[in-house]
């Protein structure tokens, strides 16, 4: 080998060396995966099923959502919105309700005139009056909700045939509370008195929901039996209060020389003052003497509620009912009427139903039965007997109005109205 070929060798040589020499004093750095950002939002928990938020009102002022903001992860960089244009905000001209102002006023005429005039927003109770009705529904500054949950109708107390006091009590004689259905005339009392906001209900079901619907056909084999027929109805309650050693002298009918005297609660806040005074005035035609006691809720409720029954403080009474739901199954409506499951009161444990109608009512009230058809039947058979009992003889089912200013929108029950409604502070 030449003297320059051995030259080139020993520099090859030491370019090896060195480079190995590198490679032991710096080794080459493996890829380590990046640890992942600590993530402070906690897991989304499994969805559950709730019920959607009610859909406001076109007119209701729909706020605006905020502009979207992507959720980003500490460390990183986030991540240019894409090119869209932007979202125009809802601009509607009413404004949030942030306060809700309650005043109590019980002249409804002061009411109507307060809300024309634009001191109030609406009137949360239902109007029954047809004159006061017909000026709302008249007005240009005014709006309406109608509604068709109210009922009237005549509860008695059964206990007897006597009270502790000695006292006679007719209606503790089935016979005589169901000849009452034959008395009164039910179109006078939705025609007349309601003026047309109201209509004639029979039975324990009420005439607007599905149920009177599935049972129709009895329903107005009944209407037709127990139609206003004064004749029958003296004729029954005269045999029966002859049974009960009671005298019809003079047109006044006595019992142990004492004439027998009905003591009638009426309620005066409505058009059940008006019902009453009809009532009271058959029921002197037929020879009974009635002690008119007009009184309000306040002042009724602890005697024919939460009295003893047989105490004798009185003798029939002017009820109101109100369902605030349009109610598909009314099958426990003749437990709760009718026999002492309905409530603890002492009214409802006086009750004695016949034992068919109390093991029908019982049967319906737990829904035991396992067809369509079986609970078809049994509620045929409930709405006989219901009337055969008449423990309540139901009158009518009203029609309310519900006035508010022609601006002003809520949501308003089908049956309970506005104040019947749950949604209404949703709403408003």
């Amino acid at each position: 080998m030449t003297e320059k070929g051995r030259i080139w060798l020993t520099i090859g040589v030491l370019v090896v060396i060195g480079i190995a020499i590198l490679l032991i004093a710096q080794p080459w750095q493996q890829p380590q995966p990046t640890r992942p950002s600590e993530v402070t939002q906690q897991p989304t928990p499994p969805p559950t099923e709730t019920q959607p938020p009610p859909t406001p009102p076109t007119t209701e002022p729909t706020t605006p959502p905020a502009s979207p903001i992507e959720a980003v992860t500490p460390g990183e960089e986030p991540t240019p919105p894409s090119e869209q244009p932007p979202v125009q905000p809802v601009v509607t001209t009413a404004a949030l309700v942030n306060e809700v102002v309650f005043v109590q006023e019980p002249d409804q005429a002061k009411v109507i005139d307060m809300l024309t005039a634009g001191q109030l927003d609406l009137y949360a109770f239902g109007i029954r009056d047809p004159e006061l009705a017909r000026k709302v529904k008249a007005s240009p500054v005014l709006g309406y909700e109608t509604s068709y949950g109210g009922s009237v109708e005549l509860t008695l107390n059964p206990v007897g045939p006597t009270f502790k006091n000695g006292v006679l009590n007719p209606f503790s004689v089935p016979a005589i509370r169901e000849a009452l259905n034959w008395l009164v005339d039910r179109k006078t009392i939705a025609e007349e008195i309601y003026g047309g906001l109201a209509v004639p209900r029979y039975l324990p079901i009420n005439t607007v929901f599905p149920d009177y619907a599935r049972l129709a056909h009895v329903a107005k084999e009944l209407e037709a039996y127990y139609a206003p027929n004064p004749d029958k109805a003296r004729a029954v309650i005269t045999e029966e209060m002859q049974k009960l050693g009671a005298e019809l002298r003079n047109n006044k009918w006595y019992y142990n020389n004492q004439p027998v005297k009905l003591i009638f609660l009426i309620r005066t806040e409505d058009k059940r003052r008006e019902v009453g005074d009809y009532i009271a005035n058959l029921l002197e035609d037929l020879g009974f003497t009635v002690d008119r006691q007009y009184k309000t809720a306040a002042e009724a409720s602890p005697i024919w509620i939460s009295s003893d029954p047989a105490d004798g403080k009185w003798h029939l009474y002017t009820a109101g009912w109100v369902s605030t739901v349009v109610n598909r199954d009314l099958a426990s409506n003749f437990d709760f009427y009718y026999t002492p499951r309905g409530r603890p009161d002492p009214l409802w444990q006086a009750y004695t139903p016949d034992p068919e109608f109390d093991e029908i009512s019982n049967r319906l009230g737990r829904r035991d039965y396992k067809t369509v058809e079986e609970r078809q039947e049994l509620m045929e058979k409930a709405l006989r007997l219901a009337l055969k009992d008449s423990v309540r003889v139901w009158l009518a089912d009203t029609i309310d109005v519900w006035a508010r200013r022609a601006e002003v929108r809520l949501a308003s029950d089908l049956a309970g109205g506005m104040s019947g409604s749950a949604l209404w502070p949703l709403t408003l």
